[in-house]
Parts: structure tokens; sequence; C-alpha cells
């Protein structure tokens, strides 16, 4: 059972309608990063931070964007029972002005809990520039409560909300009482929400002027975005134009300078060392260990800045909604509603809050169902070893050959949804609903925001686990099988342990120890591979794989690659989720599939190249 909030400072609950700019409002009052998204669910848990103000001071708790207190759906009972339990000082009720009507449903339950309110009316901006005007003044009469409207995004509005919600406090308290004149033998339940929404709209009548009935630039942008012959084909392209630029020409370029900037330091250090007098091993462990273990990592960073700085940009214009939208239909085809698409798209970028994210689905075969697929989909620890690959097997078709390993990946996570939910997870999908914001202008704080985290993510992975890893593999390669440190990497604890596992991967075509090793880092981290080559390889990662690999035996090791087994992270987040059995089945199943496309594709690859040689 949660814990309640020590109320030593005053609890300011922020309540809105999901894309209503509620946790942006968070972030800019507490200074936070919380996720910010343009689709519902984004905050499943509630968030908490402190806002602090001349003197003042006050905890906020960011609960999840709900329509509603009726608890139809996870976000909305956990917001009710934390309103309920909690008993909040006060809530600061953010309301969209460009959709006022539909925001001031939930503002009118919140007015008859019995607790003080603040509405703070966000998107005036938006509002403003389509010729639109809310009289704020005679909106707090006619509701009874204060009514701030602020900017979030500019910060502008701040000061006067949290004095003006330190000054509520003091306020005597007018519950809402709507009056219901239902006729007997009607529908109490509706009768109350047509009550409501009479109310709510003689409100917006009187105070919202001058806005035109649609939203023409959205309607405009939509007729093409979620048109149902073009929307599909235009994700596809806009995706396609994403891989181009991050590993066409300006990210070879970004890493190619990351490269320069490397060796320049190793280079660098080493005159160092040795003027230091440092032993032969010392100077092993850190410029063949460390250095070309991290740096083979570090170098993909610029590229993979460049990737999560486009998506974000499509995150916070409002487009992502539109391709959970457009993907409902054919995800309802392999038994997933497209609120699934919200997680999936996560998975992308982490697996592990792609897994947490599955949350928000109501039903437990849904959430089941994600939580199998979702490792399939290419999170950004892989990229690395992607990139790195084809630089090497396929460097004049990089671009392209990108987007078919991550093509491969969704249509392998599509085939296990289908092959799973007419086996052990039948039944039918849940219900979707969701709101398509307006498309906006993506704000430079919001994606600094998103970047800035992804990249920090990246960054501690690479000083903590990649770290660890490339130590760990360049003692166990310096040791032999009698404990005595040697030069020769086939006598080493490391090639022992690699050779006991490498016939597993025979049928696959790369069945050396090297390979098996190298793998094995992967289930710590999937970016931990690209350290270990640099380590295995003396810290020259494209010169040994083209030893090790031939085109051939590279795609089906990449193949591998995107459908094994995810890293322990991702694996203790399936445990947490769904529990041990399920975790231990997900990771045999992807293992098992991987092994299998891989060794299929591979032994079909010599047949044709036998029978066409």
């Amino acid at each position: 059972m949660e814990k309640p909030i020590l109320k030593t400072v005053p609890v300011y609950a922020l309540a809105g309608n999901p894309n209503c700019g509620k946790t942006t409002l968070f972030n800019r009052l507490t200074g936070s990063s919380a996720t910010v998204g343009n689709w519902p669910g984004v905050t499943v848990e509630k968030k908490s931070g402190f806002a602090r103000w001349n003197g003042g001071k006050a905890r906020i708790v960011d609960l999840p964007g709900v329509y509603s207190l009726l608890p139809y759906t996870p976000e909305e009972a956990l917001a009710g029972n934390f309103l309920h339990r909690e008993k909040p000082d006060l809530i600061l009720n953010v309301i969209d002005a460009t959709c006022l009507e539909r925001g001031l449903y939930l503002t009118t339950q919140l007015l008859e809990l019995g607790i003080p309110v603040v509405a703070v009316l966000s998107m005036t901006d938006a509002l403003n520039r389509r010729g639109g005007k809310v009289n704020c003044r005679l909106l707090s009469v006619l509701l009874g409560i204060p009514v701030v409207p602020v900017c979030a995004t500019h910060g502008i509005g701040m000061e006067a909300l949290l004095e003006t919600a330190s000054g509520a406090l003091k306020e005597p308290l007018k519950p809402l009482r709507l009056a219901n004149h239902a006729a007997d033998g009607g529908d109490p339940d509706l009768d109350a929400a047509q009550t409501r929404y009479r109310y709510i709209h003689t409100i917006a009548s009187r105070t919202v002027s001058g806005v035109e009935s649609t939203h023409r630039i959205t309607e405009q942008i939509d007729r093409i975005a979620t048109n149902r012959y073009c929307s599909i084909p235009l994700f596809l392209l806009i995706v396609l134009a994403i891989f181009a630029l991050t590993f066409g020409s300006v990210g070879d370029a970004m890493i190619s300078a990351m490269e320069l900037l490397i060796h320049s330091a190793a280079s660098a250090l080493d005159a160092f060392l040795s003027a230091c007098g440092a032993s032969v091993w010392i100077k092993s462990l850190i410029l063949d260990g460390i250095l070309a273990g991290v740096g083979a990592v570090l170098k993909f960073l610029p590229q993979i800045v460049l990737l999560f700085l486009l998506l974000s940009f499509l995150e916070d214009s409002g487009y992502m909604a539109r391709a959970a939208f457009i993907m409902d239909a054919p995800m309802r085809k392999i038994g997933l509603s497209g609120r699934s698409f919200v997680p999936l798209l996560m998975g992308f970028g982490c697996t592990v809050p792609a897994v947490m994210g599955t949350r928000i689905l109501e039903s437990e075969k849904d959430r089941r169902l994600t939580v199998l697929i979702t490792p399939f989909l290419s999170c950004s620890a892989k990229m690395p070893v992607y990139t790195l690959f084809l630089g090497v097997f396929f460097a004049q078709r990089q671009p392209l050959a990108m987007f078919l390993i991550y093509l491969l990946g969704v249509l392998m996570g599509l085939f296990s949804a289908v092959f799973l939910k007419s086996t052990v997870l039948r039944g039918e999908p849940a219900p979707f609903l969701m709101e398509l914001p307006d498309y906006r202008l993506p704000t430079l704080n919001n994606i600094r925001k998103h970047v800035g985290r992804r990249v920090r993510d990246f960054l501690q992975r690479a000083g903590t686990t990649v770290f660890f890893a490339t130590v760990l593999i360049w003692l166990l390669q310096s040791v032999s099988t009698d404990l005595h440190m040697t030069s020769d990497s086939s006598r080493s604890l490391l090639s022992a342990a690699g050779q006991a596992v490498a016939p597993i991967f025979t049928l696959c075509g790369f069945g050396g120890w090297r390979q098996t090793v190298a793998l094995l880092t992967g289930l710590v981290a999937k970016e931990a591979i690209v350290g270990a080559y640099g380590v295995l390889c003396a810290g020259n990662p494209a010169a040994g794989l083209r030893e090790l690999f031939s085109p051939v035996s590279a795609c089906s090791y990449l193949i591998f690659i995107l459908l094994y087994t995810p890293c322990s992270a991702a694996l203790a987040a399936i445990r947490r989720e769904t529990g041990l059995r399920f975790a231990l089945f997900s990771a045999v199943y992807q293992f098992a599939t991987a092994w299998y496309v891989s060794a299929l594709f591979y032994q079909l690859a010599l047949l044709f190249q036998r029978l066409f040689s």
C-alpha cells in the first residue's frame, strides 16, 4: 500500500487532462526533468518535487493525465485514489485554454472533493495565436476559484501562480453542487454527465471568444498524416529519413571526428604513461583495456545524440501521437491495441522504461504480450554494435542496412505477437481511446531535456557497466589457464570459457571464442559488445572483425544480436513487472528465437552461395 506523504510543507497536486501542459508546468515549478509526451499514459506513476518562491515552499505531486476521476483506467484510478486518500492541501488544476470545455469536465469533479482548487490556464499563447481569448476574471467568478493564466514553456506566470496558490489555502471552501433534474427512471450516471456538460457549455460560451471551430493547420496536416492510405508510408519515409541523416554522411562525419579526438587522447596518454615510467601491464590495462573498450563505445556518442534529437523533435511536435493512432488498426490484427504502441515506441530508446510503461495497459494479456515483443525492437544500446559492423562490411549502404535491421526487429515482434496471441496469450485487445494534440513547434528546452536524459544514461552505462566489463575482459584475456600473465590470448581464461560455449553457435556461422565472449558481455549491456571487441581486437575492432567474420556471418551475427536475450537490467524490469517465471520464459524465448533465425539465415545463405557459385 502506498505510504502517505508527510505534510511538513503544503502538498499541491497537479491534475489535468493528458497533453494539457501539466508535466511541463511540473518541470518548470520543480526544476525536474520528468518525461514530457504527447499521448495519454506517459506519467503513469505520480512524480513529486519541491517548488520554492519568496521564502515559500510546497511539495508538488504530478498526477497522471486523466479526463475524469471515474476509475475506468489505471491512470484515473491512481489519480482518484491519491486525491481521496492522501487529501492534498491544494489542487492545481491545469486546463488547456485551447480545449476549455474538455478540461472543465475534470474541473467540476475536482470542485466536488472539498479540496481547495486553483485553475491553471495553460496554452494561452497558442489560443492567442488563433485569435482566441479567455476572460479569466469572469471564468474565476463563474467557477468560484482563482484562475491563473500561465505559459510554462517560457516560465511566464510562475510567481503569480504560486502566490495565488498560497493565498487559496486560507480561503473558505466552496464545494460545487450541481443540481440534477433528471426524469424518473432515467440513467443516473448519464443524467449527471449531461447536467455537468450543460453547466460546462454555459461557462465556456460566456468566457471564450474569437476561437475558430476548427484548428485549421492541424486538420490540414492530418489530412495526409492520418490518411488511411498515406499515413503508414509517410511514417516509414520519416523513419528512413532519420536513418539517412543519422547513419549517412552526417553521422559518419561525426563518428570520424570523435574517433580523431579519442585517438589524440590515446596518443597523449601513451606518451604521459611512458614519461612516468609505467609498467607494460599498467599501460596495457589503461590503453588496451579501459581506453580501447570505453573509447570504442564513446565514439558513437555524437551519432546517438543526433538520433535522439530527431526523435525528440517528432515527439514534442505531436506527430508521435499520430503514429500511435495510425498503428491501432494494424496492431489489432496481431492482438494488441494502439495503446501498446506507446511502450513499444519507448523500446527504441531503452527496454527498461518501455517494460515499465506497459503499466498503462488495462489488460493483463496486453501487458504480457507487449512485454514479450518489446525486446525485439532495437534499443539505443544496440545501435553502436550495428554501426560498427555495418561500417566495416556495408559502409556504402549503411542507412538502408540499418533501416532493414530495425524493420526486421519490428517484423519479428509482429510475428511473435501473432504466434503468442494464438497460443499462450489468447484474448481480445482492450479498447483504445486517445487524444490527438495540436501540432506545435518543439521547444528547445524540452528537446534539451529529452536528449540530455538519454545521453546521461548512455554515458552512465559507458562509465560503469562498459568500464567494468572491459576491465574484466582485459584481465581474463591476460591471465592464462595456469593463472599466469600471458600475451597470447588463445591461452587465456577468456579463451577457455569462450571455447566451451562457442560450439552452440557453429550453425549460426560464428563459432569462435571471441564472438561468443562478446555476446556474453551483451547480456550485461548491449553496448558492451563494442567495448569487448575494442579489447579483443587490440584497439582496432574494424581490422579484427574482418578476420573474424565474412559478410554473411556478420549478417547472421547482427540478426542474433537484434533478437537475443535483452540485458540484465531489462530482464530485471520484466521480472518486477510480470514475475520470475515469465521473465525466465522471456529470456529463453528470445534466445531460442535468435538462434533459430540466425542459423536459418546462415544455412540458407550458404546454400544459395553453393547453388549460384
